[in-house]
């Protein structure tokens, strides 16, 4: 697996240098479909992957607490990777604004969680 992600990787980079050298305005628009093809040969990995953990959170009786790390995870590496692409193209307003709708929606995944740790804090008080 590892070893096919890095040849088509290299491929991707050698193609867009010589999409660059013959002067194809649209190089950037080509690296993004790269990146996609990427991501696609890592889908089956990342499927068992999520399906061990929650496997694993199922036995240890943690799923709640395991689904939403795996949601803040996921959302952090989606929306970065999604700015990265936006600032690659050159649009870093956009870039911005994902990243701040990113963190939003991560802390909208992750508030239900803190509020269950401050009320267990304040019943320990009383």
């Amino acid at each position: 697996m590892m070893l096919r992600i890095c040849a088509a990787s290299l491929i991707c980079v050698l193609l867009c240098a010589c999409l660059d050298g013959l002067g194809f305005k649209s190089k950037g628009l080509f690296a993004t479909l790269c990146a996609l093809i990427l991501f696609a040969l890592l889908g089956e990995s990342l499927s068992e992957l999520f399906s061990g953990i929650l496997g694993l959170a199922k036995r240890t009786g943690i799923t709640d607490a395991a689904t939403c790390a795996l949601r803040v995870i996921g959302l952090g590496y989606i929306y970065g990777i999604t700015s990265d692409i936006c600032d690659s193209l050159g649009e870093r307003a956009v870039a911005g604004a994902v990243t701040a709708v990113g963190r939003i929606q991560i802390f909208l995944v992750s508030y239900p969680y803190f509020e269950k740790i401050i009320n267990l804090g304040l019943e320990l008080i009383k």
